[in-house]
């Protein structure tokens, strides 16, 4: 990965030869890393020494080209120093310059470490880039310690970083995902082998190296590619030169990575890796570089998705996403839109009945909730953001317990045909001279999408308290659900995992077909979102206990199909109390 500054040279150049006297002299940092090769002290370097960049160009291979020191430049920020060099000879030449994906390539000269290749320019002279020096590179490891590194703007970070790979998703995932990651995302077609990237336990790595960091790993693969700058007698290592999404303390595979080609381009050539092998992991994304240890190995998220559709196709996938929730919910989105669009061979209409469980240690019940969506232009996205992703992040972000580590795991069933259940009729035989305490027959007419009517027979229980006027409705569920009024006025909070799982497992299904009686008060709020007109008895609610009463009362009544339901109607009566007259039309 090579991170490109979009300045203009010119103006940058002009004051390179004042500000590498002003800023050459000085001691050289302490390093809390220690590489296991020499190093070249940056206050020893001076403009024209030249060395030598070490990297890989296809396949595994480490070559070298010749490169010379124009300048030392100062930042602002971190890093606070980078070296401007000028690369040569046919091999820079024939692939076009310094590529995205060099970014960690070690400078040395005469066999001393000076740092690694982090930025450049697009649209510019290829042969020029910038090195952040070792000593820069190695305050990865004592960012925590030194708070004085965080003061200062980041100045040499300020532009898009290079493209992130993905495989396994289709393009409009990746765009997706180029959005939320706010960077640069390129699909390619690469196939990983049958049970996804191996991990190599004994890997051996040496300065040069392609690597990666991978954010998903299995059937979908998103990551970088770079280079290994350094590494020191414990296994511990320095690549890429600059952050790979600047986001601290974290765990991401570190990957062994193969080259397959430098791609020419006017803009920035770059190289196309893919990963070949899981060796360590990254625990440090900075400013100055990625950190981590070879040899250790984190723990990821498990998704897993099992698939079919109308004619028959069958398929199960399982990746693993960073084990960060914040992150983790940028990444999934788009990930799991691009494997459903992949799957289905299409974006369009069409019907879908989804399962999402969510499990982890400490939960080993686990949670699991159903749905059906129908949508008349872009099932897979209703599916994912209204869904799947309300669903994890709702639990991987919920305040009362750590679910860790995560499985999130879902069954997709779909056909493009319009299951959907219109509400057509609703009759109450019986309105007439209606009394607390009665049975209200209700009659639901229903039909299927270009298909025969279907009547569906129901009580309610009329309460004893209930009188005057009255509405009986009935609506598919999601359709003018009720809301969290107690919660929303600041009666009550949530206030255990538990009550977490009630309310979600309280949300109404887009296949029930929802009757209820709404009498008093409750016709009031239906429009107060206020809750000014809650009456007491019900003020201090959730969801989850308002359903439970009126259920046990008799005032609403649940039952599901197999088909999305659309539609809403309600009908007015009259509860006639003791001693009033049927005021019923």
């Amino acid at each position: 990965m090579f991170a490109h500054k979009n300045r203009f040279f010119a103006i940058f150049a002009a004051f390179v030869a004042a500000l590498t006297l002003l800023f050459s002299a000085g001691e050289s940092v302490a390093l809390s890393f220690k590489p296991s090769v020499p190093i070249f002290p940056l206050n020893e370097l001076r403009p024209g020494m030249r060395g030598e960049v070490i990297t890989v160009i296809k396949g595994l291979e480490r070559i070298s080209f010749p490169a010379e020191v124009i300048s030392i430049i100062p930042s602002t920020g971190e890093p606070q120093k980078l070296v401007l060099i000028r690369a040569s000879g046919p091999l820079v030449e024939n692939i076009g310059g310094i590529a995205a994906g060099m970014s960690g390539s070690p400078f040395f000269i005469d066999g001393r470490l000076v740092g690694a290749i982090g930025y450049g320019w697009d649209f510019s002279d290829h042969n020029l880039g910038l090195v952040t020096p070792i000593e820069e590179m190695s305050k990865a490891w004592s960012w925590q310690a030194d708070r004085s590194m965080q003061k200062g703007k980041v100045q040499f970070n300020q532009s898009k970083s290079a493209p992130l790979i993905v495989s396994g998703i289709g393009a409009r995932g990746a765009e997706k995902l180029s959005g939320d990651l706010n960077c640069k995302v390129e699909p390619l077609p690469f196939d990983m082998p049958p049970g996804g990237i191996k991990v190599d336990y004994a890997a051996k790595l040496h300065p040069g190296d392609s690597v990666g960091a991978l954010l998903a790993w299995g059937d979908v693969n998103v990551g970088a590619t770079g280079t290994l700058t350094a590494v020191d007698d414990k296994g511990n290592f320095l690549a890429f030169a600059h952050p790979f999404l600047n986001r601290g303390n974290v765990s991401y595979p570190l990957t062994r990575s193969w080259v397959h080609d430098i791609v020419p381009s006017i803009k920035s050539p770059f190289k196309l890796g893919s990963p070949v092998s899981i060796v360590g992991v990254v625990s440090q994304d900075r400013p100055q570089a990625i950190a981590g240890r070879i040899g250790q190995f984190p723990q990821g998220v498990e998704v897993s998705v099992k698939f079919s559709d109308d004619s028959g196709a069958t398929a199960f996938k399982r990746f693993q996403v960073v084990n960060d929730p914040f992150l983790m919910n940028q990444i999934l989105p788009g990930a799991l839109l691009g494997l459903f669009d992949d799957l289905w061979g299409r974006i369009g209409e069409g019907t879908g009945f989804v399962t999402v469980k969510v499990e982890g240690k400490g939960f080993v019940e686990g949670f699991t909730k159903k749905n059906v969506y129908f949508s008349d232009s872009d099932l897979m996205d209703q599916i994912v953001s209204r869904e799947i992703m309300r669903l994890v992040s709702s639990m991987s972000l919920n305040r009362f317990k750590e679910i860790e580590p995560l499985g999130i795991h879902i069954e997709l069933q779909v056909t493009r045909e319009p299951k959907v259940v219109y509400i057509e009729k609703l009759d109450i035989p019986n309105k007439d001279n209606v009394k607390p305490g009665q049975d209200l027959e209700v009659q639901v007419t229903l039909r299927k999408f270009r298909g025969e009517q279907e009547i569906k027979k129901l009580s309610l229980k009329v309460p004893d308290k209930a009188s005057g006027l009255c509405e009986v409705v009935v609506r598919g569920g999601g359709i003018a659900e009720p809301s969290q009024i107690s919660l929303m006025s600041g009666w009550r909070a949530i206030t255990s995992f538990k009550e977490f799982l009630n309310e979600i497992n309280a949300e109404e299904s887009n296949n029930q077909v929802i009757v209820e009686l709404l009498y008093g008060p409750l016709l009031e709020q239906e429009g107060d979102e206020g809750g000014e007109n809650i009456p007491l008895d019900e003020e201090y609610e959730l969801v989850s206990e308002m359903k439970k009463r009126r259920m046990e009362e008799g005032t609403l009544r649940i039952f599901e199909t197999d088909h999305y339901v659309e539609g809403l109607l309600r009908r007015s009566l009259t509860i006639v109390g003791e001693g009033q007259e049927d005021q019923n039309p």
